[in-house]
Order: C-alpha cells, then sequence, then structure tokens
C-alpha cells in the first residue's frame, strides 16, 4: 500500500530547484516502556547537475547520544545527482544541503515522527514523500 504525502509534485511547475525524492518504510524496532519505536528506512534520490554543485546530507536528532554532532551520510553521485539509503530513528532530522559554485544554496529537512516522514522546511527544493 502507497501513501504519499502531500508536498509540491515534480510535475507541477518547471523549476531550477533540485528535486528530493524519498521513498520510505517505517520499522518496528523494540517495544519500550508502553511506546513504541521505530526506524525509518529512505531511499532518496536527490536531482541536481551534480557537476555543479556540492551536496552534504546528516541526520541530526534530539537524542543526546547524537546531539555532540549531526551524522553525515554517505551518497553516490551520478549525471544528474545523487542517491542512498538512510535509516533514522524518531525524532530524528534529515537534512539535505546543494550548495552552488556561486554560494547560493537549496536546503530540505524532513522529520521522523510517529511512524510518519514530514518536510520541516524547504528553501529552493522540489519534494515528494512517498511511503511504502
Amino acid at each position: 500500500m502507497l501513501h504519499e504525502t502531500p508536498t509540491t509534485s515534480f510535475s507541477e511547475e518547471p523549476s531550477n530547484n533540485p528535486a528530493i525524492h524519498i521513498v520510505y518504510e517505517c520499522v518496528l524496532q523494540e517495544r519500550v516502556r508502553e511506546s513504541d519505536s521505530y526506524v525509518y528506512e529512505l531511499a532518496c534520490a536527490i536531482m541536481y547537475p551534480a557537476t555543479t554543485g556540492h551536496l552534504s546530507l546528516r541526520i541530526m536528532s534530539t537524542h543526546s547520544y547524537r546531539r555532540s554532532s549531526p551524522k553525515e551520510i554517505p551518497f553516490t553521485r551520478h549525471a544528474t545527482g545523487a542517491t542512498t539509503y538512510v535509516e533514522l530513528l524518531d525524532d530524528e532530522q534529515l537534512e539535505a544541503r546543494i550548495v552552488a559554485p556561486d554560494g547560493t544554496y537549496s536546503k530540505a529537512i524532513y522529520y521522523a515522527h510517529g511512524q510518519e516522514l514530514l518536510e520541516q522546511y524547504a528553501r529552493q527544493v522540489v519534494s515528494t514523500i512517498q511511503r511504502i
């Protein structure tokens, strides 16, 4: 069963902005005192001119063990952008930042909570989020 979050679609408007498409699954990890703990498994495709920008992906969290510094996410570059696989825990955020050679940047932050992955912030980024 597929669920799509009502975010901006790639086809709604022609744009030079980077496009981020995330497909995710939410998996029960363990039961901890009356609440469930989930792992969000994300397949992430980022479309941008890979030869003209720098891409940074990282996980940020309110969990104390990750407060010290964000975790950088490895990705695979290709001609039109990059792809990666990411695992998030409840209340963690995925940040995608693309910096152009002229110093301008695009940024999106996604938040995992309550079995949903939500776009929390977007700056010059077109996103689609699809749950499987």
